[in-house]
């Protein structure tokens, strides 16, 4: 035998303090052959530089909101990057402690209310084109 060894390594990215951590390593073992250092401000700005956010809403009212990458050859989906309920985002907006923050005028609410009621139009008439059911008042 000529005292070569083969291993098997492993690509790792971890982030450490103010910067991500990217390399190699002996697979099983937490050691890294080689690594480099990125700063996160560096490596986020360019993963975002790549991505889009969409947000979509379901028919039950469920506000879904993906970050979607410019990945050209990944056929894994996007996932979700979060989940919420339209009345929950309505409560958060409408919240005193965010009409201060946002600095909101009566204007603006005013505005959130017309763009309500007319939600509120669109989805009883999905509902009429839907089904011969009455629609149940809220």
């Amino acid at each position: 035998m000529n005292g070569l060894e083969t291993v098997q390594l492993e690509p790792f990215a971890e982030v450490a303090g103010e910067t991500y951590r990217f390399g190699y390593r002996i697979v099983g073992v937490s050691d890294y052959v080689s690594a480099v250092e990125v700063p996160i401000q560096i490596v986020e700005q360019t993963v975002l530089a790549r991505a889009s956010l969409t947000v979509r809403i379901g028919p039950d009212g469920t506000v879904f909101s993906h970050m979607l990458s410019s990945r050209a050859a990944d056929t894994t989906p996007d996932l979700p990057t979060d989940i919420e309920a339209l009345d929950v985002l309505v409560r958060r907006a409408v919240n005193s402690e965010n009409l201060r923050m946002e600095e909101a005028t009566v204007s603006d609410l005013n505005t959130l209310l017309q763009r309500l009621e007319c939600s509120i139009s669109l989805v009883k008439d999905a509902i009429s084109q839907t089904s011969s059911e009455p629609i149940t008042p809220v």
